[in-house]
């Protein structure tokens, strides 16, 4: 392909920069060349036109950053498999470097760079797209098994040695989509075996046993992790996900704490609030987006974000009070809600934004208000919604009487969830959607069932007949505190340290955390002190 064929984009806030790349790459032969300061405008450019070379900066002035770009258009289909990525940041940050490394692209520059050194990445990363155009077609055209059929064909007939280590990073990728997990991590292994230093490879072994089910193999792996500067912040991360995955709120808090408050990521900020509320300490959650989102000020994108984070902290807040003691709360919530992109007449932002009206609606107790919301135009069409914004329209359906387009809508979020690259959104995903699920009533008769089962057990002195009932019923609805209690007894009635993922004693630690009635308290204080009498049990 000719260069004057190549479609380019440059995203830089900074004008002369932005200017001075643009005529360095028509002197070089390009033609097509679109130049934009932020992420809105690609969006919108992208829409319209493919792009076969993306040159990202990272800082992006007010705005989200490129990493936060690319990874949106990227989930939205709007950046192809066979579009050439190149990071420039003059930021040499290990938590920067990280982000970038993360969506994988063709090449970083670091500022200040040469023209020479820009010509070589650029020359390299089209090389290589040209050589693979087969391939990259394949995946553009979501087919993937065929990609990698020829993926591996060329590989094992490459006349160009320089190109094999990104042609197997690929190979490995593409496993990875198609789920062939154990073939992944050969893969990957096989390249540490050649040197253990390769990052890319050591974060996709994690990967591969993680999705194949060997947990304990990949908290092995991310704990060493923990113990280089460039690796901790993500290693915590991403143990902390695994302990959410277990219901282990207050381990994944121990993780998430020791990321250092200034350089904790928006995602990362969001996760430890849901972990927040997850143990029922809405206020711990509503004080970390706060902080997080004055912090954000400046940046429209986020802070708009962080808003909508905040107003959903407080209707949940408002969820757990009587009717007639919501007004002050869901005031805030709407504040809220309306503060976020006060002057965007964009269409999505304002029906992300009805939706939680709606649901503020409901809990106003005005359906009428809320049902006229959600039949506003585009209210219906749910294509380019996320899933984040789906679980505030199954409140709003739900509490309008309308449970069948409520299951409806949970149904296309557990889809939708499967399909997010993104750990710290994943996981943040799964929690609400299961909470939906748990307010939509799917889980709590089974949940419900399971327990009067293992009460049954309990009262005849069964313990562990009981512990396996109460442990069904926990899994179901882990944020009942009932259940959770009944499982914590019976395994100490049971002289149990441990049953399946749940260790007794860190159990306890979890429950402690937990905000309670004062009966329920009471309960676990009793509970603790039977734990205590028995430390060689419950070591």
């Amino acid at each position: 392909m000719s260069l004057s064929d190549i479609k380019v984009a440059i995203v830089e806030d900074n004008g002369m920069a932005r200017i001075n790349l643009r005529n360095h790459l028509m002197e070089m032969g390009f033609t097509e060349v679109g130049c934009f300061s932020n992420g809105r405008e690609l969006k919108a450019h992208v829409r319209l036109r493919r792009v076969d070379l993306l040159l990202m900066d990272y800082h992006l002035g007010q705005n989200k950053n490129g990493v936060e770009v690319v990874q949106e258009l990227q989930e939205k289909g709007l950046l192809k498999s066979s579009t050439s990525i190149i990071f420039i940041t003059s930021d040499r940050l290990p938590m920067i470097v990280g982000q970038i490394v993360d969506v994988h692209p063709d090449a970083l520059v670091i500022k200040p760079y040469t023209i020479r050194s820009i010509e070589k990445n650029i020359s390299a990363c089209l090389n290589f797209h040209h050589y693979l155009q087969p391939v990259f077609k394949l995946m553009d055209d979501n087919e993937f098994e065929l990609a990698l059929d020829k993926l591996v064909y060329m590989l094992e007939r490459n006349s160009r040695p320089r190109l094999r280590s990104q042609m197997v990073k690929l190979q490995a990728r593409l496993l990875i989509k198609i789920k062939r997990f154990k073939e992944a991590a050969s893969v990957y292994n096989d390249v540490l075996r050649s040197s253990d230093k390769i990052i890319w490879a050591r974060w996709g072994l994690i990967q591969s046993f993680y999705l194949d089910g060997q947990i304990a193999q990949s908290e092995e792996m991310l704990l060493e992790l923990t113990n280089t500067q460039l690796t901790s912040d993500k290693a915590r991360e991403w143990l902390a996900r695994i302990c959410i995955g277990n219901n282990q709120y207050a381990q994944a808090e121990d993780h998430i704490n020791e990321i250092r408050e200034g350089e904790m990521s928006v995602s990362a900020a969001r996760l430890k609030a849901y972990i927040f509320q997850a143990q029922e300490r809405n206020n711990e959650a509503i004080q970390l987006l706060e902080k997080k989102r004055e912090s954000n000020r400046g940046i429209r994108e986020r802070y708009d974000e962080l808003s909508l984070d905040l107003a959903r902290c407080y209707l949940q807040e408002a969820e757990g009070k009587s009717a007639n003691e919501r007004d002050k709360t869901l005031q805030v919530a709407k504040f809220l809600i309306g503060s976020a992109g006060r002057k965007n007449l964009d269409q999505k932002l304002i029906i992300k934004k009805d939706f939680l009206y709606a649901a503020a609606a409901v809990m106003g107790g005005n359906l009428d208000k809320a049902s006229e919301l959600l039949h506003r135009e585009g209210m219906d069409d749910l294509a380019d919604v996320d899933v984040i914004q789906m679980t505030d329209a199954i409140t709003a359906w739900k509490g309008i009487g309308n449970d069948m387009k409520a299951s409806e809508i949970l149904a296309l979020c557990k889809e939708r969830v499967t399909e997010l690259d993104d750990g710290n959104e994943t996981t943040v995903a799964n929690m609400l959607v299961i909470k939906r699920e748990e307010s939509i009533g799917e889980r709590r008769p089974e949940a419900l069932s399971f327990n009067k089962t293992g009460l049954e057990y309990y009262i005849k002195h069964e313990y562990k007949k009981a512990t396996q009932h109460f442990y069904q019923a926990y899994l179901l609805f882990p944020r009942e505190v009932a259940f959770s209690l009944n499982l914590l007894q019976s395994l100490v009635e049971a002289e149990q340290a441990k049953y399946k993922n749940v260790n007794t004693k860190q159990f306890l630690l979890e429950l402690s955390r937990r905000q309670m009635t004062p009966s329920n308290q009471k309960r676990l204080e009793e509970i603790t002190k039977k734990v205590e009498k028995k430390p060689s049990i419950f070591n």
